[in-house]
């Protein structure tokens, strides 16, 4: 049996192919940039594709229950390269709508990808808020680690990123990397 996937913020489905490669079935994902969807569907003609704003899917049961839930969620309002509005940013407070997606569909794994002042926004406020909702509120272990892109695969360029995964009912078992 394969493990399924749900994938939020989907872009034009990198998560989605590293899923895929590893042997999982991606179930759906959802992505409200247009241009990102036709990509998408051109990489992925088999998946069903939400191309809409996530805000509008009132019940994530709908899409259908999933193994894991990725979600690539927006980055611009933890990035040093933006104003780093952080929750005063409305891209910021789509975090919510992940663990909106992970409290009602109730996943047995999730992974969560974003840049890496993710962890140091707001002098680590917000990266505490993530964890406490994950572990306290979701009830998932939380466990992160930052990756650079330049040492995986032939990509010549450095790009750290923070990826963030959990294990449903295993709040109490919390590793770092």
């Amino acid at each position: 049996m394969n493990y399924t996937v749900g994938s939020l913020f989907a872009g034009i489905g990198g998560i989605c192919l590293g899923f895929k490669q590893a042997g999982c079935d991606v179930i759906w994902a959802n992505e409200i940039d247009k241009k990102a969807c036709e990509t998408y569907s051109l990489n992925f003609p088999k998946h069903s594709l939400y191309c809409e704003d996530i805000n509008n899917i009132l019940d994530p049961n709908e899409l259908g229950k999933v193994d894991i839930i990725t979600s690539g969620f927006p980055c611009q309002a933890f990035s040093v390269a933006g104003y780093r509005k952080g929750f005063d940013d409305p891209r910021g407070n789509l975090f919510f709508e992940t663990a909106r997606f992970i409290k009602q569909i109730r996943p047995k794994a999730f992974l969560l990808e974003n840049v890496k002042n993710l962890k140091g926004h707001d002098k680590g406020n917000t990266f505490k808020v993530i964890e406490e909702i994950i572990t306290k509120d979701l009830n998932y272990s939380f466990i992160y680690f930052v990756l650079n892109s330049k040492d995986y695969g032939n990509i010549p360029q450095t790009r750290e990123r923070i990826y963030m995964v959990g294990f449903r009912d295993e709040s109490k078992n919390e590793v770092y990397i």
